[in-house]
């Protein structure tokens, strides 16, 4: 199914449309036009909750996964992420920070003791937000949370791109912490090959 994506700031404000390809199910989309992928992620990391506008009118408000490379992204329904946020409310730390799962704090160590310096903390909700971390080499590193759900994402230096490393935690054999060092201080050739 064909439809559009928005990020609505309010009832007369809205950003996109972003044409995009939706799954028959309505559980999965792709960006119909890879160019937009950078400014789909730059809203992404603002607020993950959009609106969905087919093209017999009918809209549905969606919370959305960070799109990974190709341009591809989950959807959940907006009255599930927000079932999802109110039965997890008790996981946040005292400071309403995200919790964070064992790989993620043990990478987020890592980067720390390996020059890395936290540069942005951000939250969208209860169980979204990013963490951006930035060496004095041009590295950069940023985790992302949709709804409880971890991306890592890295750009070497001159790269000045993100690629995504969400790949890692799916396997659940290889964790983010134990490819980091492969990664970062040793990279291969052409880091979006991976």
């Amino acid at each position: 199914m064909e439809a559009d994506l928005q990020w609505q700031l309010n009832s007369t404000l809205s950003i996109g449309p972003w044409p995009v390809h939706v799954s028959t199910d309505a559980s999965h989309a792709r960006l119909r036009d890879l160019d937009a992928l950078e400014d789909l992620r730059d809203i992404h990391n603002w607020d993950p909750m959009f609106t969905l506008r087919f093209s017999d009118g009918i809209t549905r408000d969606v919370a959305v996964s960070r799109p990974d490379d190709d341009g591809s992204f989950t959807l959940i329904d907006a009255d599930a992420a927000a079932a999802i946020e109110a039965a997890t409310t008790s996981d946040q730390d005292p400071n309403g920070l995200l919790p964070e799962p064992a790989d993620v704090a043990s990478a987020t160590a890592w980067l720390h003791e390996h020059g890395f310096a936290t540069r942005e903390h951000s939250r969208g909700g209860k169980l979204s937000g990013s963490r951006l971390f930035e060496r004095s080499d041009g590295w950069q590193a940023r985790y992302s949370c949709v709804l409880g759900t971890w991306s890592l994402e890295l750009s070497p230096p001159e790269h000045h791109r993100f690629t995504s490393f969400h790949r890692l935690r799916r396997d659940k054999k290889t964790a983010w912490r134990d490819a980091l060092p492969t990664l970062i201080d040793d990279p291969p050739h052409d880091i979006d090959a991976l």
